[in-house]
């Protein structure tokens, strides 16, 4: 995997081709939506980048950690939304060609949805007003209904794009910032509980298309087995993903804590980012 800092300070991440990987339905080669390097243009360049790359797949971010979302929607604030017709109508043909399409979506990290509807879905101060990270971002909290449905709405419609594969990044409450001003005196459930429920509800919503659900996690939360600030929990997120996505130096380690934490329901496959190749499913960390 190699990492490239964009002009807004944030990090982009490309992952390279594994022809080791034993899963066929999981990506192996990932080009992202924005930026370079851009999509291929068409079905047959596609197949052609593919070819080349020894890969099965292609992934794109289709919404980013301040909530932008690079698709056309309906559902998404009108601000956050930055692309068009074209732009969409391109994904549906890659979506559509040979390989698997991959969707790199962030769930509530969103600075648009967030502060135009703090109280009914905003992660908010003590004062009421919408509270903010460290970047002056804003946060969606998934105890809130309107919260969830508005993520689980755009989900479904990647899917309806043809997305074969959602990789969830940042399924969790902050953990950084000023977090002694956020109130959570009024929510009814805890952290772990919401994001149980929020992937119970995502799972439901996309089980009519066949999409297959995965998430980025940290090693050192499957290490650690929880975290009570960003509200994960390993055995209540194992059991509702098909894959779970780690940057590791110990990817036996974190096999077993996936398998522990999975008991009887079997393990989720574990792609690990790794600065060598190594055996069954793995990703390349460029050094």
């Amino acid at each position: 995997v190699t990492e490239q800092r964009l002009m807004d300070g944030r990090t982009e991440t490309t992952f390279a081709p594994n022809e080791n990987i034993t899963r066929a339905d999981l990506v192996t080669a990932l080009y992202r939506l924005a930026g370079s390097p851009a999509l291929p243009a068409d079905a047959p360049a596609l197949a052609e980048t593919l070819s080349a790359a020894g890969a099965n797949g292609f992934l794109c971010r289709v919404r980013d950690n301040t909530g932008r979302i690079f698709f056309s929607t309906p559902t998404g604030q009108e601000k956050a939304v930055s692309a068009g017709e074209a732009e969409t109508e391109q994904l549906r043909v890659l979506c559509a060609a040979e390989g698997v399409a991959a969707a790199r979506f962030n769930c509530f990290h969103d600075s648009y949805y967030a502060f135009v509807h703090m109280p009914e879905a905003a992660i908010c101060q003590k004062n009421g007003y919408v509270w903010y990270d460290q970047q002056s971002y804003h946060w969606l909290d998934p105890s809130k209904e309107q919260a969830r449905q508005y993520v689980i709405t755009l989900a479904k419609e990647c899917a309806e794009l043809g997305f074969e594969e959602l990789i969830l990044e940042e399924c969790a409450y902050p953990t950084s910032g000023n977090l002694h001003k956020i109130d959570y005196s009024k929510n009814t459930m805890s952290k772990s509980e919401a994001l149980a429920l929020f992937l119970t509800e995502l799972r439901a919503a996309l089980e009519p298309y066949g999409t297959k659900l995965s998430i980025l996690l940290t090693e050192e939360l499957i290490l650690a087995g929880s975290d009570e600030e960003s509200g994960q929990d390993l055995a209540a997120l194992v059991p509702l993903v098909d894959a779970v996505y780690a940057k590791t130096g110990d990817p036996a380690a974190v096999r077993e804590r996936l398998a522990a934490a999975a008991g009887e329901g079997g393990a989720p496959v574990f792609v690990p980012l790794v600065e060598a190749p190594g055996e069954g499913d793995w990703c390349q960390a460029a050094g």
